[in-house]
C-alpha cells in the first residue's frame, strides 16, 4: 500500500520554476488492525516501530504483519525470535482468513530463533545481512526484542552495549535496504524498562506504540507523534461503532 506525504521540491528548468511541491509516496505495510492502522498510517519502510506494553493484540502483529507483507508486495519477511513467539500455524490461520495460500506465504518467511542474547547478536550482525541480500525482504520483525537482554546471568552493563549494538546496526540495515521494522514486546512478568532498556529502544525508534489491555478494550498511545485511539474488545459477529458512524480517539 502506498500513502502520500507533501515534500518540498526544486525543478532548475525555467519552464517549471512555480512547482514548489510533489506528491512522495510512503511505502507502508498495514498492522492487520485497523484503528492502529488509521491511527499511525501504516507502518513505514526506513522506520523502526517498537510496539510496547501488554495487550493480546501484540502477539497477532508480527503474524498479521508477515501476511499482509506478502499481500501489498509480493515479498519475503525476516522474522527474528527472541522469545518464542514465532507461530507460523497462526500465521497460516491469518494468511487464510485474508483468503491467501497459506504455503506460499510460509514460503516468503524466513524465521530464525535465539535463545541467548549472544545467539540473538550473532544473528544481528552477523547472519542478517547475507540473509537480507539473499532474499530481499520488505520487512524486518524482531519478537520481543527487550527479553534476552535481561537474562540475569547477564550483567546490565553488559546488556546495555549489546541492546545500543544491536540497535545500531539494525537501524543500519532499515537504512540501507528500506526495510519495514518492527520490535515488539510483551510479557507482563518483563517489562521493557527493566534495567533502563526502555530509554534505550524508546530513544533510537521513530515511533512507539505503548498497548495496554484494559477490561473491555486496549488504549494505544503513539509516544512521538502524542495520538492515542481506543480499541475495542468485540465479539465475533459484533459490529464496530465505527460501522454506526462514531469515531472513538
Amino acid at each position: 500500500m502506498k500513502k502520500t506525504s507533501l515534500s518540498t521540491y526544486s525543478i532548475g528548468t525555467p519552464d517549471f520554476l512555480d512547482a514548489k511541491e510533489i506528491l512522495k509516496p510512503d511505502i507502508v505495510v498495514e498492522s492487520g488492525i485497523k484503528e492502529l492502522d488509521n491511527l499511525i498510517g501504516g507502518l513505514k519502510t526506513g522506520e523502526i516501530t517498537y510496539i510496547d506494553g501488554y495487550s493480546n493484540l501484540i502477539s497477532n502483529i508480527p503474524n498479521q504483519l508477515c501476511v499482509n507483507t506478502y499481500r501489498t508486495f509480493h515479498s519475503d519477511t525476516m522474522y527474528i525470535d527472541g522469545g518464542m513467539c514465532a507461530d507460523p500455524y497462526k500465521i497460516a490461520s491469518y494468511a487464510r482468513k485474508m483468503e491467501v495460500d497459506q504455503r506460499e506465504i510460509l514460503n516468503h518467511i524466513h524465521i530464525s530463533r535465539a535463545f541467548t542474547v549472544y545467539q540473538l547478536t550473532s544473528i544481528i550482525q552477523e547472519l542478517l545481512e547475507p540473509s537480507i541480500k539473499r532474499y530481499k525482504p520488505r520487512t524486518l520483525i524482531i519478537g520481543k526484542f527487550p527479553v534476552l537482554h535481561m537474562d540475569s546471568d547477564v550483567k546490565d552493563k553488559e546488556a546495555k552495549t549489546l541492546l545500543r549494538t544491536n540497535i545500531h546496526k539494525i537501524r543500519e540495515l532499515t537504512t540501507k535496504y528500506n526495510l519495514v521494522t518492527v520490535f515488539t514486546n510483551i510479557d507482563r512478568g518483563m517489562p521493557s524498562n527493566n534495567r533502563g532498556l526502555r530509554e534505550i529502544i524508546y530513544k533510537d525508534a521513530d515511533e512507539i506504540v505503548l498497548m495496554k489491555q484494559m477490561e473491555l478494550s486496549t488504549h494505544v498511545q503513539l509516544i512521538k507523534q502524542q495520538k492515542n485511539t481506543v480499541i475495542l474488545d468485540i465479539a465475533k459477529g459484533q459490529m464496530r461503532l465505527q460501522e454506526f458512524g462514531m469515531v472513538i480517539a
